[in-house]
């Protein structure tokens, strides 16, 4: 699975948003651990149990607009 990513600073912290799970996001200091944390973030809400990672392995994020400063 492939997800268009766009990043933003928002507040001093960097924001991932993903176009095909519009209400998961990822918040950091930096871009690798926004995209860290939204990755996490839609596995959580891909995989009915958090501690079963099956779909990570699949999950491609493709960062299509960066705003982030970086």
């Amino acid at each position: 699975m492939r997800c268009a990513v766009s990043l933003r600073r928002e507040q001093g912290e960097v924001v991932a948003r993903c176009q095909e799970f519009p209400a998961c996001e990822g918040r950091a200091r930096d871009r690798a651990q926004a995209l860290a944390s939204l990755r996490a973030n839609i596995v959580f809400w891909l995989e009915a149990c958090p501690c079963d990672q099956t779909a990570d392995n699949g999950l491609v994020l493709d960062v299509i607009e960066d705003a982030s400063g970086h």
